[in-house]
C-alpha cells in the first residue's frame, strides 16, 4: 500500500506540474477558453492511454502461462526498474528548464495559425507518460490483486496518493514557505532509486525461484547473511513497507546482496557519467576564457 501511495503521489505531481504550466500559460492568452478545451481533451486522452496499457499488461499476463508468464513478469519488473533510473537521469537534466522548454514549444507551435494540437499532445503525453510509468512501477503490486479486498485496498491507496499529490502540488506552488521544488525532486529521486532497487530485486527473486531454480549456483548465494526477523520482520506492516519501497529483507541471502550491489554500482556509475558529461561544456568554456 505504501508503494502505491508513493508512486501515485510522485507521478501525479509531475503530471500536475506540466498541466499547471500549460494552464497558467493559457491564462495569458485572449483565446484561453478554446485552448483549455484542448488541454482537458489531452488530459482525458492521457488517462485513456494509461488505462489501455494497464488492460494490455493484465491481458498479456493472463494469456501467458507457465514459464512464459514468469519470464514476462521478470522482464516487466526489470524494465520498470530501468525506467525509473532513466526517469531520474532525465529529470536531473530537464527539471530546471522544464517550464521554459514547454512554453517555448507552445509559442513555436501556436505561431501563425492557431494550432491547438500541440497543447493537446503535450497534455496527453504528460498524463499518459506519468500514468504509464505508474502502471509499470506498480506492475508487481497489480500481480498480487486476487480478491475484492485487495482491489479495494489498491484503489484506496491510489486515491490517497492522488490526494497527497494535489496537497503537495499546492504547497509547492506557494513557494519556499513549506517545501521547494528543488528539495522535492532531490528527495523523491533518492526514493525512486530505492524503489528501482526493490523492483530489480523482485525480478531477480522471481528469476532465482523460477528459471534459475534448477541451476547449480554457489552455496553462499542461498545462505542467509543475517537475521533481523526478531527486530523487524518482512511480514510486519513497517517491514512490508520497507521491502516494497527500499528493498528491505530481514533475512537476505547472498543472491540478494549481489543483486543489490550490482544495481547500486551501475546506478552510481551512470549518475557519475552523467554528471561528468554535463560538466564538460562548463569546463570547456572556463578553459576558453582563462
Amino acid at each position: 500500500m505504501g508503494q502505491t501511495i508513493f508512486v501515485v503521489c510522485r507521478e501525479s505531481i509531475e503530471a500536475l506540474l506540466v498541466i499547471g504550466i500549460l494552464y497558467a500559460w493559457m491564462n495569458d492568452r485572449q483565446d484561453a477558453k478554446t485552448g483549455k478545451k484542448w488541454l482537458f481533451a489531452g488530459i482525458l486522452a492521457g488517462f485513456g492511454l494509461a488505462t489501455l496499457l494497464t488492460l494490455t499488461l493484465i491481458g498479456v499476463t493472463d494469456i501467458l502461462g507457465g514459464e512464459a508468464r514468469t519470464w514476462f513478469e521478470i522482464g516487466m519488473l526489470a524494465f520498470a526498474s530501468a525506467l525509473i533510473v532513466q526517469m531520474v537521469m532525465w529529470m536531473r537534466v530537464h527539471g530546471r528548464t522544464l517550464k521554459q522548454e514547454i512554453e517555448s514549444g507552445l509559442a513555436t507551435n501556436l505561431s501563425g495559425e492557431k494550432n491547438w494540437w500541440g497543447v493537446f499532445f503535450l497534455a496527453m503525453i504528460a498524463v499518459g507518460r506519468e500514468g504509464s510509468e505508474t502502471v509499470m512501477f506498480l506492475y508487481g503490486s497489480l500481480l498480487q490483486l486476487d480478491s475484492f479486498a485487495s482491489y479495494m485496498s489498491f484503489f484506496m491507496a491510489a486515491a490517497i496518493g492522488l490526494a497527497l499529490a494535489m496537497i503537495l502540488f499546492y504547497a509547492l506552488q506557494l513557494g519556499g514557505r513549506f517545501v521547494s521544488w528543488k528539495w522535492f525532486f532531490r528527495v523523491t529521486e533518492i526514493m525512486l532509486l530505492f524503489l528501482g532497487s526493490a523492483l530489480f530485486l523482485a525480478a531477480s527473486e522471481k528469476l532465482l525461484s523460477g528459471p534459475l531454480g534448477a541451476t547449480e549456483l554457489p552455496a553462499w548465494m542461498y545462505s542467509n547473511m543475517w537475521d533481523m526477523t526478531s527486530i523487524l520482520s518482512d511480514s510486519s506492516i513497517l517491514g512490508n513497507l520497507l521491502a516494497s519501497l527500499f528493498a528491505y529483507r530481514s533475512q537476505p541471502i547472498g543472491w540478494d546482496l549481489m543483486i543489490l550491489s550490482t544495481f547500486w554500482v551501475a546506478v552510481l556509475l551512470l549518475l557519475k557519467w552523467q554528471s561528468n558529461k554535463q560538466s564538460e561544456p562548463i569546463a570547456h568554456l572556463k578553459a576558453e576564457h582563462a
